[in-house]
């Protein structure tokens, strides 16, 4: 093969060859950004790092001109990688005989492991026309026929293999990563299709739906059995079911002509990976994003006086937001003692206490507390009630700390603007980042408001006398 092969989308490529090139490319590149990240940036580049490239973004603090210019630097050495991955997976798609449009998957985290791989172990499409000439295998003998049988063997087996595998991830591992939210979907959605596919072509609808019942079989299994709750479960799909859609699609494309039918080996060698893949991600972990979120809120009321309700409020007595009515903690009041550094800060939450050591006591401007104890995040929908779960008992959500601006503004009104900056070990980082964002601003709002209320009727109590 030419260098200027690698970057033509003509033509076709064997396996072997993909499989070469891409790990050849792979090790170069790799090789590439450890110089560039050890030379510009003086930090250390694992393989982790693929799977979150632009990490640095999920940072509470803006780029400095040095992380920019490292930024700029690796997007430029990968753009010809790029090109030669993605003109070799559409030959190497075409040699297959599957649609080339199906590249896209190149581009998903995690997903694209398990895409390369079988690639890899995928057969040219004359192989598999000979090959079919040959007989389908003991898998052709055992397999439903029916419409409905295939689907429910696919739906259960999909369902089985999904369980295990994020039990693995949970329970052995304890990782709520890629693997655990994007790979492993886009398997069991591959793996229940391939199955519904074996013995006969189906309709993209069929394997889709098989693909969705697999999901929502592991969903209701792993609540059954405790190890999630139904709220967490909720919060996943957005994400589990496209993924698990896209691995439908895939295996539907891949089986559409019979003479595609992959064969169980290729199944075997995508079931292996996924474990390789968590516990890669367990023993090189990317580097926990941290997030900032801010609230701000205007108030009738001097900051002399807002500072005093911000510092400790009593019992929250408006109505609980829906979010919270989901399980999640919110905030009661605040119990401070003393005063200045070594005052002693207490945040009561629905689930328990927060122990706040203070950070700044700038009286009238700027109060900040960090958080060395906290309660769960939240309280888990289960029909056992309190359980156990691994991400609430890790505190994979743990907030650092919280600022709090006051302004003062004309006519005796304060602008009281709150910060609060949190790390978060569950990935896909931005798709969490979501859900995180909104309750942390529930929180701010719903402390906000009652300092409000208090503040503001401090201040006409004060005028009145």
């Amino acid at each position: 093969m030419k260098i200027r092969d690698l970057f033509t989308m003509q033509g076709r490529v064997s396996r072997a060859a993909y499989t070469l090139t891409g790990m050849v490319l792979t090790l170069i590149k790799h090789n590439i950004d450890r110089v560039l990240a050890k030379q510009i940036h003086q930090t250390s580049w694992g393989l982790m790092n693929y799977l979150t490239p632009l990490g640095m973004l999920n940072q509470p603090y803006p780029l400095s001109a040095e992380e920019k210019r490292f930024l700029v630097t690796m997007a430029l050495v990968a753009v010809p990688f790029i090109w030669a991955g993605v003109a070799m997976t559409v030959k190497r798609l075409r040699d297959a005989g599957v649609a080339s449009r199906l590249v896209f998957l190149f581009f998903i985290p995690a997903v694209n492991v398990v895409f390369f791989l079988l690639l890899c172990l995928l057969p040219s499409r004359e192989d598999q026309e000979m090959a079919a000439k040959g007989g389908w295998g003991i898998l052709e003998t055992y397999l439903p026929n029916s419409k409905w049988g295939s689907g429910m063997l696919g739906t259960f087996a999909g369902a089985i293999f999904g369980t295990v595998l994020t039990l693995f991830s949970i329970r052995v591992l304890g990782g709520y990563g890629f693997t655990l939210f994007l790979a492993i979907p886009f398997f069991m959605g591959y793996f229940s299709a391939w199955l519904h596919c074996y013995r006969q072509p189906r309709s993209f609808g069929d394997c889709a739906f098989v693909a969705i019942l697999s999901v929502v079989l592991t969903a209701v299994i792993l609540v059954g059995i405790a190890i999630e709750g139904i709220f967490c479960i909720l919060m996943a799909a957005p994400i589990a079911i496209p993924l698990a859609l896209l691995g439908a699609l895939l295996a539907y494309k891949i089986q559409e002509p019979r003479y595609l039918q992959p064969q169980p080996h290729t199944m075997l060698g995508l079931f292996l990976v996924i474990p390789l893949l968590a516990g890669a991600e367990h023993w090189a972990p990317a580097e926990t994003p941290r997030f900032k979120v801010h609230t701000a809120m205007e108030i009738a009321a001097p900051p002399e006086v807002v500072w005093q309700r911000i510092v400790a409020f009593p019992q929250i007595d408006e109505p609980v937001h829906w979010v919270f009515r989901l399980g999640m903690s919110y905030p009661l009041e605040a119990r401070t003692v003393g005063s200045g550094l070594t005052a002693d800060r207490q945040c009561i939450f629905s689930t328990g206490a927060f122990r706040e050591p203070i950070l700044a006591w700038d009286e009238g401007k700027h109060f900040a507390f960090a958080v060395s104890e906290e309660p769960p995040l939240m309280k888990e929908w289960s029909p056992y009630g309190d359980i156990h779960v691994r991400h609430l008992e890790d505190h994979d959500f743990k907030p650092e700390r919280a600022d709090f601006y006051l302004t003062a503004l004309p006519g005796g009104r304060t602008r009281l603007d709150g910060w609060t900056t949190y790390e978060n070990r569950m990935w896909p980082g931005m798709y969490w980042r979501l859900w995180t964002d909104e309750i942390v601003h529930q929180i701010h709002g719903r402390v906000f408001r009652q300092v409000k209320k208090l503040a503001e009727e401090d201040a006409r109590l004060g005028a009145g006398r």
